[in-house]
């Protein structure tokens, strides 16, 4: 498994952390395996995936908030108190490929979530839940 670790901020205020795992077979030879600190270029490991021929069809997220660790207190510069939301993503292709698995430690108060979700037909078809 190969890890590229990141500390993201929006100005000089740290916002999250994110740290994003892929097999080596998937990344091997691409921007995300230089050992050059930084982004992988523009439009990120998701490019550099669709580059290497792993076009991302979806995304599974899970968020969770909880009580942050010194270090991360330390790192992301959080007010005494103030909560983190951990975020697990994992990402596959069109035919289940995972390609990436991600961890995200997220400052509460820097970070917001919007989801858009399509209404499943079946709410459509007239008939009531039972």
């Amino acid at each position: 498994m190969y890890a590229r670790a990141r500390l993201v901020k929006e100005g000089e205020q740290p916002t999250h952390t994110l740290t994003s795992y892929y097999r080596p077979e998937h990344v091997e030879g691409t921007r995300i395996v230089d050992p050059a600190p930084g982004p992988a270029g523009r439009g990120g490991g998701f490019r550099v995936l669709y580059d290497a021929g792993y076009e991302i069809d979806r995304m599974t997220e899970e968020l969770f908030a909880r009580t942050p660790t010194p270090d991360e207190v330390k790192l992301l510069q959080l007010p005494a108190g103030e909560p983190v939301v951990e975020r697990h993503r994992t990402t596959y292709t069109a035919d289940d490929t995972v390609v990436e698995y991600a961890i995200g430690v997220h400052a509460a108060s820097r970070f917001a979530w919007k989801y858009d979700f399509k209404v499943p037909d079946s709410t459509r078809d007239g008939k009531a839940a039972q």
